[in-house]
């Protein structure tokens, strides 16, 4: 991640920790993640890009150690705040505080989409989970559709700056490969979702609220969202991945 990339995530996630947080809280509730990982009782996890702790929550009656890696210390702050059971890193994922081969998951839960260059971060997961342990991936998803990836990517850059690049379900496979890693489980989940619920007012800035508002009835269309006006919302497709993954 370069200097001013990392300024960027960093400025975004230190203003907008706490809310973050409470807006996250149950996200993942409907991915049944915590069978999906494989993980069994007295094991260990890390995840990468932990922001405030909320998705390593969900592993707390299972894991013996919960490692939570980030670079901003406003979301680890919130962390600590809400999930004391969790182990705090500061820490890029590109260069983990980690031991090859100690951990029995190695994680990252919507943190891809914020990374222009992600193999970096998969090989390092790939080597803090060695020969035994397992990478869980999960993270927002693209269509296959060129034209629709860049009109989505227009329209989450407008939302948060910090925001990378969204991906289809056949990048997530390919970086996979790439860092030497092969797919052992694979699902991709949808959720219905409201703009309401996706722009918190006091996370983010009232004029970008209105500007998402703005580009979404010029362009909602274009981005595979499937976006439909309801009263004074729209109302969305959310897709997402989970990818489970050993070395080759």
């Amino acid at each position: 991640m370069s200097a001013s990339d990392r300024e960027v995530l960093n400025e975004e996630f230190e203003r907008a920790a706490e809310k973050f947080a409470e807006r996250t809280v149950g996200r993942f509730d409907n991915m049944d993640i915590v069978e999906f990982s494989r993980l069994q009782p007295g094991q260990s996890i890390a995840e990468i890009g932990a922001g405030t702790g909320n998705f390593l929550a969900l592993f707390k009656d299972r894991a013996s150690l919960s490692v939570a890696i980030d670079l901003t210390d406003g979301m680890l702050r919130q962390a600590a705040k809400r999930h004391p059971h969790e182990s705090l890193l500061v820490g890029d994922g590109a260069r983990l505080p980690l031991g090859s081969a100690s951990m029995d998951v190695v994680a990252s839960a919507q943190m891809f989409h914020h990374v222009h260059e992600p193999m970096p971060i998969l090989r390092e997961m790939r080597r803090v989970a060695g020969d035994r342990g397992a990478v869980l991936i999960v993270d927002q998803l693209a269509t296959e559709n060129f034209e629709e990836i860049q009109r989505l990517n227009e329209l989450e850059i407008l939302r948060d700056p910090s925001h990378a690049t969204s991906r289809p379900p056949s990048a997530f496979r390919v970086m996979v490969m790439a860092a030497g890693l092969e797919v052992v489980d694979e699902k991709i989940v949808e959720s219905q979702q409201r703009l309401s619920s996706w722009m918190w007012p006091g996370e983010f800035p009232d004029e970008r609220i209105q500007a998402v508002r703005r580009f979404i009835e010029a362009h909602g269309h274009e981005t595979g969202k499937g976006f439909e006006p309801d009263g004074d919302d729209w109302v969305f497709t959310r897709r997402r991945i989970a990818i489970l993954a050993r070395r080759v």
